[in-house]
């Protein structure tokens, strides 16, 4: 069984992803860049850079949509703790 979660605009907004759409492209750099390796493995990285790129298009693009569905409870956690990593800095 397969559980999937789904949140609406409002509770998209409340996951604050704007965060991570700014402070993105510090990773690259210095103490953010070792601190961003050690905190995440290669496979997290990699959702976390979908994600990036599909805040991007809600933030700046189209706007926020109506509801959105994550397939696994691990991805939203996930989006959650990049989220607040990028929200520390």
């Amino acid at each position: 069984m397969r559980l999937s979660y789904t949140l609406d605009r409002e509770e998209l907004n409340r996951l604050y992803f704007p965060v991570l759409v700014e402070m993105y492209s510090k990773k690259n750099f210095g103490r953010v860049k070792r601190a961003y390796l050690n905190e995440f493995t290669e496979r997290e990285r990699k959702v976390i850079s979908y994600y990036y790129r599909l805040f991007y298009r809600w933030y700046l693009v189209k706007g926020t949509p109506r509801s959105y569905t994550f397939r696994k409870f691990s991805t939203l956690e996930l989006v959650q703790r990049a989220i607040d990593f990028f929200g520390r800095l």
